[in-house]
C-alpha cells in the first residue's frame, strides 16, 4: 500500500469501469442498472419502479414525496455510465451473483461514480437534505471517487415484472431513522432478513475479494470503502452484525473505543503512513477481541478468511483520492455524467 503526502488522482482509464458490461456474461441477471438521476418522471407504485405524466409526478411530489425515485431532479445525462471503480465492481459483480444465486434476487444499481459537479447540483436542489444527513456534500463523498455504490434488491412477482423487495425504505428515503442498519424498531422479518442478507453478502464478497467493505451504517443500500483509516472501526461494526453481534458504537464498549481512539489519532501530527499504521494497531487488537470466540461462525458463514483482519495494504481510503469532476471523465474517453 502507498501512504501519499497528498490527495492522488485516479487513473480513470485503467480503474473505471462501465457496470453496463463489466463480467456480464458471468453475472448473467442477477444485475440490474437504473441511473435514477437521470430521469424525473418515476414514481414507486405498489413496489414497481413506474413512469407516469406531468400531472400524476407532480401529485406524488406534493402528497407523498417519499415515493419519488429520483429525489434530487434531473441531474445525470441520459447517455451518461454507471461507472464504478474496477475493485468496488468485482466486488459488487460477487454480491449480485450471491444474492440471485441464494434468495433469487436481483440487485439493482441506481448509483456508483457521482461527479463532484452531479453532487453540486444536487446539493442545490435538495440542501435540505444535506442538512438532514441524507447528502454528502460535493466533494466529501466516497461516490466521488467512484467507491460508492448505491443499490436495492427487486423481485419478481407473478406477472414477472421486478417489483422491489422489502427493505423498509426506498432509496434514499427521508427516514434517517429507520435508514440505519442499526434500526431496532418495527419492521416486517422480510425487510430484516433481506438487509442482512445483503450485508453478509457484501462482507462475503469483500473477503474473496480482499477489498474491506465499510457498509455506510446509516443508509442500508450505500456500500462503499472507508473513508479513512479512522473509519476502520465501521467494518468492525459490519463483520460483527453479520452474525448477531452489536456493531453499534454508542452499544458495543470495544467498537465505540476504537472509533474514538481512531478519530484521536486525526489530533496528533502524524504523516498518513503512521496514522494509517496506528490506527490498524487498534483495529486488528479490537478485530481479535470481538470474532476470536467467533472463529467458526464467521468462516460457515462469509467464508474461509473471514475470521482474519483485513491486511493493512488492501484498505482503500477514497478520502486519500482526488475527487472526479465532469472534466476528468472527458478527458479519459468518457462522456460527462452532468447535464
Amino acid at each position: 500500500m502507498t501512504f501519499p503526502n497528498e490527495n492522488q488522482p485516479i487513473a480513470l482509464k485503467e480503474t473505471l469501469v462501465d457496470l453496463a458490461s463489466f463480467r456480464f456474461k458471468e453475472r448473467g441477471p442477477a444485475l440490474l442498472l437504473h441511473p435514477v438521476y437521470a430521469h424525473e418522471n418515476l414514481v414507486y407504485a405498489g413496489g414497481k419502479i413506474t413512469p407516469v405524466d406531468k400531472a400524476e409526478y407532480a401529485r406524488v411530489r406534493k402528497e407523498n414525496p417519499n415515493d419519488l425515485v429520483n429525489k434530487f431532479g434531473l441531474v445525470y445525462a441520459k447517455e451518461a455510465p454507471l461507472l464504478l471503480h474496477r475493485k468496488c465492481a468485482n466486488v459488487l459483480i460477487d454480491v449480485a451473483i450471491d444474492m440471485f444465486r441464494r434468495y433469487d434476487q436481483y440487485t439493482m444499481v441506481m448509483d456508483a461514480l457521482r461527479t463532484y459537479e452531479s453532487g453540486a447540483k444536487m446539493q442545490h436542489n435538495r440542501p435540505d437534505l444535506v442538512a438532514s444527513g441524507l447528502l454528502a456534500k460535493a466533494g466529501n463523498s466516497a461516490h466521488n471517487r467512484a467507491l460508492a455504490v448505491d443499490s436495492k434488491l427487486f423481485v419478481k412477482d407473478a406477472a414477472d415484472k421486478f417489483v422491489e423487495a422489502d427493505e423498509h425504505g426506498h432509496l434514499d428515503d427521508e427516514n434517517m431513522e429507520t435508514n440505519s442498519r442499526f434500526y431496532n424498531g418495527e419492521m416486517s422479518a422480510t425487510a430484516r432478513a433481506n438487509r442482512l442478507h445483503r450485508l453478509q453478502a457484501w462482507q462475503r464478497a469483500s473477503v474473496k475479494n480482499k477489498v474491506p467493505i465499510a457498509n455506510l451504517l446509516s443508509e442500508f443500500w450505500d456500500d462503499r470503502v472507508p473513508g479513512s483509516p479512522a473509519d476502520m472501526w465501521r467494518v468492525l461494526s459490519c463483520r460483527a452484525l453479520c452474525i448477531g453481534i452489536d456493531g453499534n458504537p454508542e452499544t458495543n464498549h470495544i467498537i465505540g473505543g476504537v472509533r474514538t481512539a481512531q478519530a484521536a489519532l486525526h489530533d496528533k501530527p502524524l504523516s498518513r503512513k503512521l496514522f494509517a499504521e496506528q490506527a490498524y494497531a487498534l483495529f486488528v487488537a479490537a478485530w481479535h477481541l470481538l470474532f476470536t470466540p467467533h472463529k467458526e461462525q464467521l468462516e460457515t458463514l462469509l467464508g474461509e478468511g473471514a475470521s482474519n483482519p483485513p491486511e493493512l495494504a488492501d484498505f482503500i481510503f477514497h478520502e486519500w483520492l482526488e475527487t472526479i469532476h465532469d472534466w476528468d471523465l472527458e478527458e479519459a474517453g468518457f462522456p460527462k455524467q452532468c447535464v
